[in-house]
């Protein structure tokens, strides 16, 4: 199943192009506005005891952006995954409605963040104190406790925006519903997370227009639209049992996209044209 998500990704964000390219410009805007914020308030004369806070709070403030144009274009990473095109009126109709889903989830970004930065350092220094006395192993336990945390946070994220914009359920149920999938799909969710990485680096490459924000969110709604048919197929099938239920018949579930998909030969992407 995962080749066929590869695939299917690939063909997706490559078809759409313009549309990637176009979008990915509104994430770049706040990229930028990110970056010569930070140089400014790096070079601010002020008390470091207040800067680590500013640089929190602007770091909050920015993930706030970026998640609103992330939502922004929310249904329209569901329309591709649906093999459908785009809408840029949907994108741009998509920032009054994506402001408050993402202003709930940047904050919440921002917070998890917030915590790192200010409980690892202060547990760290309780464990390993700066007089060179013996800390106690229960601060190691709070830092690997909440390393854990961070570490399946970073991860059960990536299957947000799809939870929200497919289920429409409440801030709080998709939260849950993101470490359930994360719990429930550890390989492939980490397997989508290495196919992002990929897609960070060609976004560097790019310098940001491709994939770029606007690719990732298309990679979550293509991999949440899939593993999606293996519930499906579960909710059909209660009386599976624990063995039964982990196998999947992909081959049949993804049938139908697969023929829809149809061949597509590396020199398609090229010469779309000689197709």
């Amino acid at each position: 199943m995962f080749g066929f998500f590869f695939k299917k990704n690939l063909c997706d964000v490559w078809d759409n192009i313009f549309y990637v390219v176009i979008t990915n410009f509104f994430s770049l805007i706040v990229l930028f506005g990110a970056v010569m914020t930070f140089k400014y308030e790096l070079f601010l004369d002020m008390n470091e005891a207040w800067r680590k806070p500013l640089f929190l709070a602007t770091f909050t403030f920015f993930s706030i952006l970026v998640c609103t144009v992330a939502f922004a274009g929310g249904e329209n990473a569901s329309s591709v995954a649906r093999f459908n095109a785009p809408r840029y009126g949907n994108f741009f109709c998509g920032f009054l409605r994506g402001l408050k889903e993402g202003a709930m989830i940047g904050l919440f970004i921002g917070i998890v963040t917030t915590v790192a930065f200010v409980s690892i350092p202060f547990y760290f220094s309780m464990w390993k104190p700066a007089d060179g006395s013996t800390g106690s192993l229960v601060w190691l336990g709070f830092i690997i406790v909440i390393f854990w945390f961070l570490f399946a946070t970073f991860f059960a994220l990536q299957w947000y925006m799809p939870v929200r914009v497919v289920m429409k359920n409440g801030f709080f149920k998709c939260l849950k519903k993101c470490y359930l999938l994360l719990l429930d799909n550890m390989g492939f969710t980490f397997s989508v997370a290495m196919v992002n990485f990929l897609n960070v680096l060609l976004t560097v490459v790019t310098f940001g227009l491709f994939p770029g924000m606007t690719g990732i969110m298309i990679t979550n709604m293509n991999a949440f639209r899939l593993r999606m048919y293996k519930y499906d197929w579960l909710e059909v099938n209660p009386d599976l049992t624990m063995e039964e239920r982990k196998d999947v018949p992909w081959d049949a579930l993804i049938a139908k996209d697969k023929k829809t998909l149809g061949p597509r030969p590396l020199k398609s992407f090229i010469f779309p044209w000689k197709e």
